[in-house]
């Protein structure tokens, strides 16, 4: 009896706690209504292994009340992912010279044009980065941990394009 008593003080103390601070569910996206009818377009030699920005953006706006089509002539917009590129690039190496700390980047450039030929967002671009940490007894690991990192990254880079969109709309 005394301990459901604590917890539920407990999880109550945490609501609390929570709504005092702000803390609120992002929602539904309100994308501009330009883009009801959206094509999402990759440039030539632009494409990364799945779970890639131009797969993930999308299902991004289908989820906030986008209608993505495969057909450009049915589109009231088009979203073109320009360039998207990630990498790997030593930081630091031990004195066996075996690399020990990486640094991740991912970058996307994008633009956004209406049916009627006006621009809505001009091209841009957003960059993100990650360090891993090498450790030779855990090689397996280390790719595993990097195709992680990499997706994670490719997941925030279409959340920053959504979050980019919702400003437009406001706008």
């Amino acid at each position: 009896m005394v301990r459901r008593w604590i917890m539920h003080s407990g999880l109550g103390l945490a609501l609390l706690a929570l709504a005092g601070c702000g803390f609120q569910l992002r929602g539904q996206a309100q994308l501009p209504p330009e883009m009801r009818v959206t094509y999402v377009q990759s440039q030539p030699g632009v494409g990364m292994p799945p779970g890639s920005v131009s797969r993930k953006l999308p299902l991004l706006l289908a989820n906030h009340g986008v209608t993505v089509t495969h057909d450009p002539a049915q589109a009231t917009a088009t979203l073109t992912i320009v360039r998207e590129n990630s990498g790997r690039r030593t930081v630091a190496a031990d004195r066996s010279d075996i690399k020990r700390l990486y640094f991740l980047v991912y970058d996307v450039a994008y633009q956004v044009t209406l049916a009627n030929g006006q621009t809505l967002i001009p091209l841009e671009g957003f960059s993100v980065n990650r360090t891993l940490l090498f450790d030779e007894n855990r090689v397996l690991g280390f790719e595993a941990a990097q195709e992680s990192l990499v997706d994670n990254m490719a997941e925030d880079l279409a959340w920053q394009i959504i979050r980019r969109l919702q400003t437009a709309a406001g706008s």
